[in-house]
């Protein structure tokens, strides 16, 4: 009888373990969290215009594909993105990335692209490559469980052509152009 008795309780308690083991919830995936502030600052009339978005007026991408690291950051009309070569990533995506920048680009970690699209045809498009740009990508964290990364950008440019320009004119508008922004627990896809 107590054979029985011991044998029911250990049965027993091995079906209670297991029901506990299956009723385990999944850890949920943060919320991705994106921000962007642009400000021009015309130098004629130190006019300044300034344009903020969030989370829902973006369409993003962030890749690890092709041995580089793409960050595409676009909240109509303002659009930017980075490039870091996989032989320049830190261990675990965590650092500074200094923006590539004339006279030497090569010195940079951080291929950038910015553009204002005026939905019309028409744009400006400033490339690190042929441009004097300041400012930094800085990935603050990287959550390897859900592949997420977090972080920072900086973007400045002094004394560029007006980006609203719909038309080449001889002597645009100058300004100065800043873009700063957040992500938060962005999902970088990653390919072989």
């Amino acid at each position: 009888m107590k054979k029985t008795l011991l044998y029911f309780g250990v049965a027993s308690l091995a079906l209670f373990n297991f029901s506990c083991d299956s009723d385990k919830e999944e850890v949920a995936v943060p919320k991705m969290e994106l921000t962007m502030e642009r400000t021009f600052v015309y130098h004629d009339t130190h006019e300044t215009k300034k344009a903020n978005y969030t989370t829902a007026d973006f369409n993003t991408g962030i890749n690890l594909e092709n041995d580089q690291l793409t960050m595409y950051l676009a909240a109509e009309p303002d659009e930017v993105a980075f490039e870091v070569k996989k032989a320049d990533l830190l261990n675990g995506y965590v650092g500074v990335y200094s923006l590539k920048t004339l006279p030497n680009p090569e010195t940079g970690k951080a291929n950038t692209t910015y553009i204002y699209d005026n939905n019309d045809g028409s744009g400006s498009a400033y490339f690190s490559q042929g441009n004097f740009m300041g400012g930094e990508l800085k990935i603050t964290e990287y959550n390897k469980q859900h592949n997420l990364i977090s972080g920072t950008y900086e973007l400045t440019m002094e004394d560029v052509p007006d980006p609203m320009l719909k038309a080449p004119t001889s002597n645009p508008r100058r300004c100065d152009v800043t873009v700063t922004g957040t992500f938060k627990n962005a999902v970088l896809i990653t390919n072989p």
